[in-house]
């Protein structure tokens, strides 16, 4: 599994205690993989949870090889939870039931808060992209692929018993938390990172404004959402031989999966900031392409111009919200690394609000965005 190619923070002794309780008393890894290790620290993002790659010793190595169990990924999360309770667990049981590559849970330690998971590599689609290639192209190909495959054996899962086990189908996002997320976007990107104070009417017609949109927003046909699938939580793995492609993705960070609306994720693949940094920078594929691929694999019926009208609606709610995650991280959490997704996530906010400015909600709302810096 890849937790990301940024910057490690240091994790606390807390989380190094219990690591190596987990590793003293694993009933699963390999005993090269539990004495004498190497342990490499990592974080994925804004998560709270850290993360550890468990590498032998050198000593251990070729032996390692020979088992074909070279390394581990040790997620811990923020304190002990209780058994069955790890939304991440449930959640992978649920992709593997959605025949959705991801990696597998090797171990659970619910009491020291510690999560065994198999290691994929850092190969993000993220970086495919950056390094290019052909062969990125056929990678997108895929990722909508399996957006029409969570959303059309999710619909076949959700009318089945089995679908109680999944906490997915009994979460939404609906226009209540689209509108909460909005909230957040005032809070901490306009107010926190852009330094802005609207005064008294200026606040009341933005909130007036969120509320229609969170209502719009939500208004879609209902799908099952991974509900963060961007190129950040794809990786570029080895393929399975059956399937005869060298490079094929996995699917991380899926715990928060819920039923929303149908062009969630494909909007959050498309309008993705991580492969659109930089004023001029623009994503490796034509997204006409890719939202007529979703069209036919998702058996989508009915006005194409629905469906896009659904698509900018959502993505719009959706960049303003990951606008107040990049002011929270960085206004309060003094991380850095997001503000170099401000400015293409603004862009195509200030894109979506111009398509529709024939709208007066559009219109009013570029208006008020209209002296955010993009530094």
């Amino acid at each position: 599994m890849s937790v990301g190619a940024i910057a490690p923070k240091a994790p606390g002794l807390d989380a190094r205690t219990r690591l190596n309780v987990f590793l003293r008393r694993s009933r699963s890894l390999p005993p090269h993989l539990r004495t004498g290790v190497a342990v490499e620290p990592l974080v994925k993002e804004a998560g709270e949870r850290v993360y550890f790659r468990i590498r032998p010793a050198d000593r251990n190595r070729a032996a390692a090889r020979e088992r074909g169990t070279a390394t581990v990924v040790l997620c811990v999360m923020a304190e002990p939870y209780a058994p069955g309770s790890l939304p991440f667990a449930n959640s992978t049981l649920l992709y593997r039931e959605l025949g959705v590559r991801t990696p597998r849970i090797l171990e659970e330690a619910p009491e020291l808060g510690v999560t065994a998971l198999e290691d994929l590599g850092d190969e993000l689609l993220q970086a495919v992209w950056a390094e290019g290639g052909a062969h990125v192209s056929v990678l997108y190909d895929e990722a909508v692929d399996i957006v029409a495959r969570i959303q059309h054996e999710g619909a076949r899962l959700a009318e089945t018993p089995a679908a109680s086990r999944f906490r997915a189908f009994s979460a939404r996002l609906d226009a209540g938390l689209f509108l909460r997320e909005l909230r957040f976007f005032t809070e901490h990107f306009l107010n926190g990172y852009a330094g802005l104070r609207l005064n008294g009417p200026a606040l009341g017609e933005l909130e007036s404004l969120f509320e229609a949109l969170a209502e719009e927003a939500a208004g879609g046909p209902p799908a099952l959402a991974h509900r963060d699938f961007h190129s950040r939580n794809l990786i570029a793995g080895d393929g399975p031989v059956a399937s005869g492609a060298p490079r094929v993705l996995w699917v991380i960070d899926h715990q928060d999966s819920r039923l929303g609306p149908r062009s969630y994720d494909l909007m959050s693949l498309v309008r993705d900031p991580y492969v659109a940094t930089g004023d001029a920078a623009r994503p490796p594929f034509r997204e006409p392409d890719l939202v007529a691929r979703f069209r036919d694999a998702a058996g989508v019926r009915g006005d194409p111009s629905e469906l896009l009208a659904e698509f900018d609606a959502v993505a719009l709610q959706r960049n303003l919200k990951a606008l107040g995650t990049y002011g929270f991280q960085v206004s309060r959490r003094g991380n850095d690394v997001y503000r170099r997704y401000v400015a293409p996530t603004l862009r195509m906010v200030r894109e979506n609000l111009e398509r529709h400015s024939g709208r007066s909600d559009r219109r009013r709302l570029g208006l008020l965005l209209a002296d955010v810096p993009t530094g």
